[in-house]
């Protein structure tokens, strides 16, 4: 259990992130808004349209846990993104933003029905990897999902001053909140990855050291982690000298 109530903060989470994306798209430009995407480079609708399927499969196994049912499996993400893509690629946009406020509306349903245990409690679902807290299945699939595929549209399209922006922003949301330390750990985790990866390796350093004293349980994937590399290959070069 958390020393603060969670679930203020996660509804509060979500519907935040809720009004980025209708900001997002209201910045659109009538191209932008009308583009069709391809596989290596999605429009907004592709993003948004992945984003609420992801969300949507959240959605179903809150509602199993609720009925006390066994939960869907686990998918194979790798396989299924490329499969979704092309279902969802010539959907209209009216109905690709109605779905996204079904979505929305049935993930805040059904987080008022749940209880802070189950929202912060370690090895309480087998199904969520490492015996993480069902609070991180709601950043995987809704929240930091959401963010990621922000930042990847501003990438594509050559913004990266746009996409750290959104990055950091989103994480700061995170942290100045009274989340457990282990969340903005995490948060802070994939913040430092995102650094490392577009040669921004001092901020890297610095948030990756922040997400460790506030998540030690990340300490020895960050000795591997390939998203951190460039971070490690700094490192071995300044022992040298």
């Amino acid at each position: 259990m958390t020393a603060h109530p969670f679930k203020p903060i996660l509804l509060d989470l979500l519907h935040q992130a809720h009004l980025a994306q209708d900001a997002f798209l209201q910045e659109l430009n009538p191209t932008e808004y009308t583009a069709m995407g391809e596989p290596d480079y999605w429009s907004a609708k592709d993003h948004v349209a992945h984003v609420t399927f992801w969300c949507q499969r959240l959605v179903l196994k809150l509602a199993a846990i609720l009925h006390h049912e066994t939960p869907p499996g686990a998918e194979d993400f790798e396989r299924l993104n490329p499969v979704v893509f092309e279902e969802q690629r010539e959907r209209p946009w009216s109905e690709v933003l109605a779905e996204s406020e079904q979505v929305y509306t049935a993930l805040i349903t059904h987080v008022e029905q749940l209880t802070e245990e189950d929202l912060t409690a370690f090895n309480r679902f087998d199904w969520i990897p490492d015996g993480w807290p069902l609070y991180t299945a709601f950043m995987g699939n809704c929240y930091e999902h959401a963010e990621q595929h922000l930042v990847q549209y501003y990438l594509d399209r050559h913004d990266a001053t746009r996409a750290t922006y959104v990055y950091e922003s989103w994480a700061r949301r995170v942290v100045h909140t009274e989340a457990p330390e282990f969340l903005k750990g995490y948060v802070l985790y994939n913040l430092a990855c995102f650094y490392a990866t577009h040669a921004q390796l001092e901020k890297a350093s610095t948030t990756l050291q922040q997400a460790l004293t506030l998540a030690p349980q990340f300490k020895e994937l960050s000795l591997t982690d390939p998203d951190l590399i460039p971070l490690r290959h700094q490192s071995e070069e300044g022992l040298v000298q």
